[in-house]
């Protein structure tokens, strides 16, 4: 049991660390989405509210929930209650605490059978990061973006523009850097018209061959600058295609003492992570 509330207290101070980082980006003028600045606002805290319980995996008060997602009490109160009466939150009148209902957990099911391969996603990045100590995301690779799907927190947690549902641009980044190790020519082409002006793609293009073409030598994507962002570095490697995805790759970061001094060993113990969890070795390049 202590083992168990330790862990608890863990994912929660990591959780915490992370949602005050992401604040604080928004705060000196981060992305749209860090601002909350969404077109519909209701639906992204609905999201946020299942995300929580997925990180968390326990059940919760509805003023932990508010603290966590910075939402007012009134909003928040309001948003549980609304998610009691459509049947994906059942509520605990005597703990008087929130968890995902019988219809989430349908369609949690649903999913799972369809895409049975992303079952294996969280043990594996639970595993490199246990392994590693490092921060691990998951990105998915989304036009000109790759956005982050999971944060697993290391024993240092990541800087404020890294948090679940955040855009970062292929171009420039780590994790784009392993998506275009599995790109066509062709297909860096078109990701490059939709990032760049038409003056500044052709120079573009032909830089960042260079740098994939370094990347695709020694089998892993790294940072490309260090002032990106400031005193952290990560690598990247495309995973092996899942549930019929093939864009989906994982980053590893922390602090660039710990990291980019470090880069090839991370590098062989995301691979051998990579192996052991799914069968395969990281996706072959072209």
């Amino acid at each position: 049991m202590a083992r168990k509330a330790k862990y608890k207290k863990r994912k929660w101070e990591g959780f915490r660390a992370m949602a005050s980082r992401a604040a604080t980006f928004a705060e000196e003028g981060g992305s749209r989405r860090a601002r909350g600045d969404f077109r519909v606002k209701s639906g992204a805290r609905v999201a946020a509210v299942l995300d929580l319980f997925r990180q968390l995996k326990c059940p919760l008060r509805a003023c932990e929930i508010g603290e966590l997602l910075q939402l007012a009490p009134s909003s928040t109160n309001d948003l549980m209650k609304t998610l009691v009466e459509v049947g994906y939150l059942d509520f605990d009148r005597k703990a008087k605490t929130y968890f995902p209902g019988i219809r989430a957990a349908m369609f949690a099911q649903w999913l799972a059978n369809e895409q049975p391969g992303l079952q294996r996603l969280e043990a594996f990045a639970h595993t490199l990061r246990d392994t590693s100590g490092e921060n691990v995301v998951l990105f998915a690779h989304q036009q000109h973006q790759v956005q982050v799907i999971s944060v697993t927190c290391g024993e240092i947690p990541p800087p404020g523009n890294i948090y679940e549902g955040a855009s970062l641009p292929v171009f420039g980044t780590a994790a784009g850097g392993a998506v275009l190790m599995v790109k066509t020519p062709a297909e860096l082409d078109e990701i490059a018209r939709r990032t760049f002006r038409t003056k500044a793609c052709g120079k573009a293009v032909v830089s960042m061959e260079d740098v994939v073409r370094k990347f695709k030598r020694r089998g892993y994507a790294s940072s490309v600058r260090e002032d990106i962002i400031p005193d952290n570095w990560a690598i990247a490697l495309p995973l092996p295609a899942i549930a019929g995805r093939q864009s989906i790759v994982v980053g590893l970061g922390g602090p660039i003492a710990r990291v980019r001094d470090h880069e090839r060993e991370l590098a062989e113990l995301t691979r051998n992570t990579i192996f052991s969890c799914f069968g395969q070795r990281p996706v072959s390049l072209r």
